[in-house]
Formats: structure tokens, sequence, C-alpha cells
């Protein structure tokens, strides 16, 4: 499999390369801010790169020199509460299919903002080219950052790290956000950073998936957890060869951090 194009709406560009779905943000004349409807097809891309059996992870990236700058507020009523609980629970759940679900890697390109930041840090590899940026600037507008967002900066970049930037609206450079663990890598340019998560996402689709996806649950979830319990949950994990169905396996392993 090379490529395919789908449809995901006017503002997202798909494609598939090295069997990983790419997804590029491209609302570039609104800085990539998400409208609800762009982020229900964003939802639907994830899904469908989750669920398409011979799609093995995917890369998020963008077009323009944005990342995202978060919610287009202008697309929103703050006054509308069953709207707002829609974009958030929304947002919620593209991060769950992230955080638990196949291989992903995030490639930025330019400053990263809001929910923006929340997607970038729900993958498993985060790439930003040189003088991106990042900020949640929610504080200043009296919006709570929630769709998980304070649970999975806290377990990544540490409690110290996520009140800096969720308390003050900290503006975080390229640098400093490599030192705190908020990204992986730093590269000089667009051609670069595509090249990189290509790169990869090779490396990836090489491997033994049930293998991938049985460590990346366990990473992501074991600090939750006492060292007996998870010591339980590994041992599955070691003799996952036992089973014949493996992606029913790595379906039942999943609800064991529901």
């Amino acid at each position: 499999m090379h490529s395919i194009n789908l449809d995901f709406g006017e503002f997202i560009q798909f494609s598939v390369k090295k069997r990983f779905g790419i997804i590029t943000l491209n609302r570039i004349h609104r800085a990539n801010a998400f409208t609800i409807k762009q982020l229900r097809n964003l939802k639907k891309a994830v899904e469908y790169c989750q669920k398409n059996e011979k799609i093995r992870g995917l890369i998020l990236t963008n077009n323009g020199t944005s990342f995202s700058t978060g919610m287009d507020l202008g697309d929103i009523n703050g006054s509308d509460h069953d709207a707002v609980k829609d974009i958030e629970g929304t947002a919620a759940e593209i991060c769950k299919l992230l955080f638990n679900g196949k291989p992903s890697i995030c490639a930025v390109n330019g400053r990263t903002m809001g929910e923006g930041v929340v997607f970038l840090i729900c993958c498993d590899y985060r790439i930003a080219t040189k003088g991106s940026f990042f900020q949640m600037p929610e504080i200043f507008s009296g919006i709570f950052p929630g769709t998980g967002c304070v649970i999975l900066f806290s377990k990544i970049i540490g409690i110290s790290w996520t009140k800096k930037m969720l308390m003050f609206a900290e503006k975080v450079s390229d640098k400093k956000a490599l030192n705190i663990g908020l990204i992986d890598q730093i590269v000089d340019s667009k051609e670069l950073l595509m090249e990189e998560a290509i790169k990869k996402a090779k490396f990836l689709s090489t491997k033994n998936q049930t293998v991938l996806n049985a460590i990346k649950l366990c990473s992501n979830h074991f600090l939750d957890k006492n060292y007996n319990e998870a010591y339980k949950i590994e041992k599955e994990a070691s003799a996952w060869y036992e089973n014949e169905d493996k992606e029913q396996f790595i379906k039942d392993f999943k609800k064991k951090f529901d």
C-alpha cells in the first residue's frame, strides 16, 4: 500500500505511506484552528487508521506555519453549554484514540497551542521544526483545559511543568520542549520533518505489531498501577504468542486499561 486518498473534509488531507496514515491539518487561513466540523472529521480520520487492518499507525502533521492554535473561538458559542460539551467530548475521544491506539507520530511545523499541544502529547513520538513553540493559553479566557489534558500532561511532562503550562500559560520554545520531554526531536526544516517522520514510521511498520501495541499500552498506563498489578499484566503481554488471533488479543488487552 503506497498511497490512498479519502475525503475527511476540506481542511484535512489524508494519504498512506509506509503503511502509516498521514493526517495533515490544512486550515491554513485560520492557523489550523479547529472548528467542531473539522474536529469531527479529524476523529473520523484517526478512527479510519485504527480500524483499517492494512494501516499500522499514523502521522499527524500540518500545512502552513502553525500546527494548530487550538479551537477556533469564533466557531464556538460559549453560552451554548451543550455545544461546548460536544466539542470537549469529541476532542477527548481523539485523545483517547491516539493514546490507546496504534503507534502515532506527531510532526509539528510552527506554533502549537491549546488542543494542538494536547493532540501532540498524546502521540508516541513527537518531532518539531526549529523555531516551533508551544503554549496553553486557556487560562487567559477562564477555560479549564479539559479533554484529558491535565492527566496527559502530568504523566508525560510532570506536575511542575503541567502547572507552568496550564496555570501560567508559559510559552515553551523548541529547545525547552525537548528538554522537558514535550517533544523528542528538533529538525531544521519542514522537508526534514516529514523525512524523519516517515523514517520512524518505516521502522515501526516493519516490527511485530502485537508487541509494539502491547508495549505502548503498558508504557502509557503502568504509572497508574502498583508493581504487582503491573507485573501481572506485563506477564500477559509477554505471552502474546500463545494467542492465535493477535488482533483480538490486543483488543482484549486494551480493556485492562479502560
